[in-house]
């Protein structure tokens, strides 16, 4: 984690930018979003852990700390995302290092519609 310190890196009511990359992805492509909750995040038991096909492991980390093996690993994000007029918000939880601060104008402004005109609203 980049903030293995006691205090998490970003506060509720801040607005932040969803890192975008391959594996990374919320749904409908979310561009960012308004921090409502931050909680502390663990590592999950093995018996806990559930795996894909391919065996690669789903997730390792969980907010609920009896599921955990106790030792906090850092925060995890609840964030309410921001989306131009007439779309629906969702929530997303992300850890800390796919968060970047940012601004809710710019966030909107990073939507396009479907001839490539950016939103303003």
């Amino acid at each position: 984690m980049a903030n293995s310190k006691n205090t998490p890196k970003f506060k509720v009511g801040q607005v932040v930018k969803y890192r975008q990359g391959p594996g990374l992805y919320t749904r409908s492509a979310r561009k960012g979003g308004t921090i409502t909750k931050v909680e502390k995040m663990y590592e999950l038991k093995d018996e806990n852990k559930r795996y894909y096909p391919d065996g690669t492991c789903k997730g390792e980390l969980t907010t609920i700390k009896e599921l955990s093996k106790g030792k906090a690993k850092g925060y995890a994000y609840r964030t309410t995302s921001i989306q131009p007029k007439r779309f629906e918000s969702d929530i997303d939880t992300f850890i800390e290092d796919n968060l970047t601060l940012s601004f809710k104008q710019a966030i909107i402004e990073s939507y396009t519609d479907t001839t490539g005109k950016k939103y303003t609203e």
